[in-house]
């Protein structure tokens, strides 16, 4: 039951049947800047100037329901409040681990790309030496090899050489 329609019924028992006068202390009631000893002596005055009867409980009743309806509202939007708040945490929750499972699965694809079967290793490397690819490793001990063996050459020219000449001299002679 909303407000108005309490107030209609409060002011129903002391024979005020005024839609005009139920809104006005409707709106008192309501008003938030107004302490509620204030909003009573605003409607005790008004309500005297209306009718003789007592209005003393009225008033009560009106203001201790109206703190009831104010609670219940407050309680029922903090409980909207937690719920939505959960809801957002739960959806948060799920995101966070819908990401980490796609990063998983990410780094499952790329480590079972990088690890291959003894199998794919040995059909790897039987394509390298059949297409000629070296390996930057192999590549790495070729050249070693190589400068090696050119260094070898250019020793073996120089001695080479130096017989050769040696032996051109012995001939000449």
């Amino acid at each position: 039951m909303s407000l108005l329609e309490q107030v209609t019924e409060e002011l129903a028992k002391i024979e005020l049947k005024d839609d005009d006068i139920s809104e006005y202390i409707a709106g008192i009631i309501q008003d938030d800047s107004m302490e509620d000893d204030e909003k009573r002596e605003v409607i005790t005055g008004f309500l005297a100037e209306a009718t003789e009867k007592s209005t003393e409980n009225l008033i009560d009743t009106l203001l201790d329901e109206w703190k009831s309806l104010v609670k219940k509202r407050e309680k029922e939007e903090e409980e909207k409040r937690s719920k939505l708040l959960e809801e957002a945490k739960v959806r948060e929750e799920e995101r966070r681990r819908k990401v980490e499972q796609e990063k998983q699965e990410r780094e499952a694809q790329c480590t079972s790309q990088k690890q291959l079967t003894k199998e794919e290793k040995e059909a790897r490397e039987l394509l390298m030496r059949e297409y000629g690819y070296v390996s930057e490793e192999e590549g790495e001990k070729d050249k070693e090899k190589k400068k090696e063996d050119g260094d070898n050459q250019q020793k073996d020219r120089r001695k080479g050489k130096g017989s050769h000449h040696q032996n051109s001299s012995a001939i000449g002679k």
